[in-house]
């Protein structure tokens, strides 16, 4: 006997009285409208430009590394050696960066607003005497690679540039 006894044994039968469980359902999230004259978010789709200097030289030396203009640097640089490299958010524009990439015999200044990206990366001036360039622009905070992509050089922290 024993034996036969645990074979028959069938599972316990869940009583029909007992409720299907069910999630609860998920309240929608409530939208607060903005106050009259508050604006949430900026109406133009273009990405947020950073506030901070490292970030702004930063994201447009990004932008010049994609740019067609690294062809030049490289190629001025196979003549002329490696170039001194300055970035400055300009003073007036709060989205755009000028970057000077100059040489000894040689320079060049471009531009790029990075509230319109997509307008890409611009020359603005061309020159052959370094001492044509503000003072600031004669300031390197980059350096140069010998395929004409530039790095950002961020100053020392607590080191006014």
């Amino acid at each position: 006997g024993g034996a036969e006894a645990l074979l028959a044994v069938e599972p316990a039968a869940v009583p029909a009285t007992t409720p299907a469980v069910r999630p609860a359902p998920v309240a929608a999230p409530v939208v607060v409208p903005p106050e009259p004259g508050e604006q949430l978010y900026d109406d133009r789709s273009v990405r947020g430009i950073p506030s901070n200097v490292d970030l702004k030289v930063a994201r447009a030396l990004e932008l010049f590394n994609t740019s067609a203009h690294v062809r030049t640097v490289s190629g001025v640089s196979r003549t002329l050696g490696t170039p001194m490299v300055a970035a400055r958010p300009s003073l007036t524009e709060g989205s755009v960066v000028t970057i000077v990439v100059a040489w000894e015999l040689s320079w060049y200044r471009f531009e790029v607003d990075l509230g319109d990206e997509a307008s890409g990366v611009r020359v603005v001036g061309q020159g052959s005497e370094v001492a044509d360039l503000e003072p600031g622009e004669q300031a390197p905070n980059g350096t140069a690679a010998a395929d004409g992509t530039l790095q950002y050089v961020a100053p020392a922290q607590g080191v006014e540039p």
